[in-house]
């Protein structure tokens, strides 16, 4: 379902269902040590809803502040369950989601553009829920990828004709990135009580760009 309020603003409402044969996983092989393979499961299928919307802040009144300003927001639920071999399924759950798949992906962006002064800034935001990213067995539990807010900032000045300077903040939250093993089954990373199977750092980059064109 689409609707569009004015010329710039949007409403969609959206379902789906996919299915797939035998879908390849990331799995951690039987034995010992934990050795990453990879796995064809029987069959899998994914469902959901996706919402998206695009709203000018104040559509009445285009030349104010507002008037300038949009908001847009796009957000998606899904619910993905795997099905396995007999043979398989003896050694790992099939009541999990598919490997790699997200339960809800969120992205929304706050614009501001003045076409007359040459100047554009925008918000950015972005998140995923936890998912599985090595599946595992009944030697070794399976490794999350736990999700991260992320938000991103850009501003755009051109002056005249040939001049453009933009200023970029990626990451400012600069939140780690952290795979675990969920030990204790409350499908929440716990600092401590979990395994932090791996975490990486990442820092803020800040530039600042200056364009002439001749």
């Amino acid at each position: 379902y689409e609707f569009y309020p004015t010329p710039s603003e949007l409403i969609s409402i959206a379902a789906f269902y996919k299915d797939f044969t035998n879908p390849i996983e990331v799995v951690f092989a039987s034995g010992a040590n934990p050795i990453l393979n990879f796995s064809n499961a029987k069959s899998a299928y994914s469902t959901g809803l996706e919402a998206e919307f695009r709203k000018n802040l104040n559509a009445a009144n285009p030349s104010s502040f507002l008037g300038k300003t949009s908001l847009v927001f796009n957000g998606t639920y899904i619910f993905s369950r795997v099905k396995l071999d007999d043979a398989v399924a003896k050694d790992q759950s099939d009541d999990r989601p598919l490997q790699g798949q997200s339960p809800y992906i969120i992205n929304a962006g706050l614009f501001y553009i003045t076409p007359k002064k040459d100047l554009t800034a925008t918000v950015s935001y972005n998140v995923i829920g936890q998912r599985i990213y090595i599946v595992g067995n009944v030697q070794e539990p399976s490794v999350w990828e736990n999700g991260r807010n992320v938000i991103d900032i850009q501003v755009s000045k051109k002056i005249g004709d040939k001049v453009e300077l933009k200023l970029n903040v990626k990451d400012l939250l600069a939140q780690d990135l952290v795979y675990f093993q969920d030990l204790n089954g409350n499908k929440k990373y716990d600092l401590g009580i979990d395994n932090n199977w791996q975490e990486i750092k990442f820092g803020q980059t800040i530039s600042l760009s200056f364009r002439y064109n001749f």
